[in-house]
């Protein structure tokens, strides 16, 4: 009874209907059903602490934050369990540190150390990527006729040529869904020509075109490729990462594919309310991937990992009001910290995906 409980929230959770979600003979939101189905099964094994940290991480996707949090503080107290310990401090210093209650996530700091100084050491690395991440503005790229030099336009943010060797610098360009029949949607039109801008601005760089979704057989990657192409961008500029069905996973594959290009420095183009996020998401999954391999390689424990920096680039697409993300932005921006850190959505024992 219990696994087919798991197994109804699992697949509620995966749902795309996110708004029109039967369960229980009525309709609500997809993870409204996640809840009920995982209270249920609760009811059933009030001991399973994975149940709860899941149960706890769809209140936190719904903003009800004090009532994840209270869930998450029970699973540190009630479980022996000393992993299961750690994951329960992991969420509580990155939830107060949301709602800027530093005493707080210095006590829980205070916990996490005396249990596993590394891990306490790995969150407080996270802490101060968010918070320079979220401290940015939106770095707005110029495309009026203005800026163009011939056939080309020039990028207004010139620091970009300036510091690390041009050879060693990558423009990352997010997909975006296409339209049905497999052309380019204006949201990513948008964003492509943003991304041109940074593009002829700094001829020498290599481009990264990411995503996976595909409409009429073609992929979102595809489509990007095809269109700096027609835009006079060599091909041979071009890597394809054509895989990822999310950004979780265009943060992974196309981590792998800088890593071996030797890339030092990169600029992520995206919608101005996504940017922050995929910063926080490319930085956050590079952190907790250089992390594994410094606690694996006794042969490196003196040595710390080169991180590639990371930066941003987004259209003026009228999404954001603010300069810094507020409100569902900012919260979506630590579930995906969290997430991309390895502390996946859900995480119990039948189902561990994102």
């Amino acid at each position: 009874m219990i696994n087919q409980l798991i197994e109804s929230a699992f697949l509620a959770y995966r749902s795309p209907n996110r708004t029109q979600y039967v369960f229980n003979q009525s309709v609500g939101t997809n993870l409204d059903a996640v809840c009920y189905y995982l209270e249920q099964a609760i009811d059933l094994n009030p001991k399973q602490t994975d149940l709860r940290l899941t149960l706890a991480n769809m209140y936190s996707f719904q903003g009800d934050i004090e009532q994840a949090l209270a869930i998450y503080y029970d699973c540190f107290t009630q479980t022996p369990q000393k992993d299961k310990r750690i994951v329960s401090l992991c969420y509580l210093i990155v939830w107060y540190h949301y709602l800027s209650e530093h005493k707080r996530v210095d006590d829980h700091l205070a916990h996490l150390s005396q249990i596993s100084p590394p891990e306490a050491r790995q969150v407080k690395q996270l802490l101060q990527t968010i918070e320079h991440i979220l401290a940015k503005p939106i770095n707005y790229v110029q495309t009026t006729p203005s800026q163009r030099v011939g056939t080309k336009m020039v990028c207004p943010a010139s620091s970009y040529l300036t510091g690390t060797e041009p050879q060693h610098k990558a423009i990352i360009i997010l997909g975006y869904k296409l339209n049905d029949d497999g052309t380019i949607p204006p949201m990513l039109l948008e964003r492509l020509k943003a991304a041109l801008t940074v593009i002829n601005a700094s001829p020498e760089q290599r481009i990264f075109v990411t995503g996976g979704l595909a409409q009429a057989g073609v992929t979102e990657a595809v489509a990007m490729q095809q269109w700096l192409i027609a835009n006079q961008v060599a091909a041979n500029r071009i890597t394809l990462e054509d895989k990822a069905t999310n950004t979780l996973d265009n943060a992974a594959f196309t981590l792998a594919q800088l890593q071996h290009q030797n890339i030092e420095h990169a600029y992520l183009v995206s919608a101005s309310i996504h940017v922050h996020r995929c910063e926080i998401i490319f930085a956050a999954t590079q952190l907790h991937q250089q992390q594994l391999k410094y606690q694996y390689k006794s042969n490196q424990k003196n040595k710390q990992p080169t991180f590639i920096q990371f930066n941003h680039y987004s259209a003026r697409d009228g999404l954001s009001s603010q300069p810094q993300p507020e409100g569902k932005v900012r919260l979506d921006c630590y579930i995906d910290a969290l997430r991309s850190f390895g502390l996946p959505a859900f995480c119990t024992t039948h189902f561990t995906q994102d």
